[in-house]
């Protein structure tokens, strides 16, 4: 069984209705299931057959949004579960094409690293440095120019994400991506406002809606940028009650690849007569990231 056979089945068993029901019930709710009937709902509960691309990401769109069924329980560990199952596929997606967010470093012959969380790492001061030095280095010449102050105060709020891999005090890699209001998110997507120029009462609370910058971003191996990135998919779902939006304001030229299968969209671009580089301002739904063509493809 995959995920989806997996989800159907569960589900049915969580609220004790019949194929039929559960038919009638998709039917309602997207026209896309007009033609669906018990036999193919059998088939992609046993596995036989799968759903297209399109209707698996309406059965996990109907999951999320319509039930408690993924909150808590069966529901919600077969979906974590098949995030989990991201790391070595997404490793191999990630090539050299991204040559400022992934580097080709090799790994180490033992492959142990650890990640931990900025917030409650006793070590991080030297960690800020090694995410100021990588951002001012990938980015174009004098504009990243976020201070250790600000990075650190930034990182600390209590909805902010923010983890690093390392390996016997080496820095491996970084996530960070910072809670904002979803205004905020939209006027840094238009370059109304700079990226850098965040004030405390621009984050939210945690049980606040409101959007995720990825601020930061770098992995030194494709396995490194992989398993940050299934961390972060797993941290989305979980707190998926309270998040609207994913945003990125990117200035690096594999930026923009991440629109192509990762489900967000350049609703933004020009540039930058100061520092002379091209900007994309990207923004959508975390549902659109957490189900898009490529984590469908590789993980459900």
């Amino acid at each position: 069984m995959n995920p989806i056979s997996e989800l159907l089945v569960a589900y049915r068993k969580y609220t004790g209705i019949t194929q039929k029901i559960l038919v009638e019930t998709l039917c309602k709710h997207n026209d896309a299931f007009k033609n669906l009937n018990t036999v193919t709902l059998s088939r992609w509960e046993t596995g036989v057959t799968a759903p297209s691309l399109s209707k698996k990401k309406l059965i996990l769109h109907f999951f999320i949004n319509t039930h408690s069924f993924t909150e808590e329980g069966t529901g919600k560990n077969i979906i974590q579960n098949a995030y989990k199952h991201l790391y070595e596929p997404l490793s191999t997606v990630f090539t050299h094409n991204y040559q400022f967010l992934i580097g080709n470093l090799p790994e180490h012959p033992s492959g142990k690293h650890t990640f931990e969380n900025l917030k409650n790492f006793s070590k991080s001061d030297e960690h800020y440095d090694h995410i100021i030095d990588i951002e001012i280095a990938t980015n174009a010449t004098k504009y990243y120019n976020v201070s250790q102050i600000f990075l650190t105060k930034w990182c600390n709020y209590p909805s902010s994400f923010c983890i690093i891999a390392e390996r016997k005090k080496q820095h491996l890699g970084h996530m960070i991506m910072l809670k904002i209001k979803n205004h905020v998110a939209e006027e840094i997507a238009h370059n109304i406002r700079s990226e850098f120029d965040l004030k405390e009462n621009d984050f939210c609370d945690v049980n606040e809606n409101g959007t995720y910058y990825i601020h930061a971003l770098y992995g030194r191996s494709p396995k490194i940028a992989s398993e940050l990135n299934v961390k972060a998919y797993i941290h989305l779902f979980e707190n998926l009650k309270y998040i609207d939006n994913i945003m990125i304001f990117s200035t690096r030229t594999d930026g923009v690849l991440l629109t192509k299968d990762y489900g967000i969209k350049v609703i933004d671009s020009g540039k930058n007569d100061e520092y002379g580089f091209k900007w994309h301002g990207m923004l959508s739904p975390v549902e659109d990231i957490l189900f898009s063509n490529t984590v469908l493809k590789l993980a459900f």
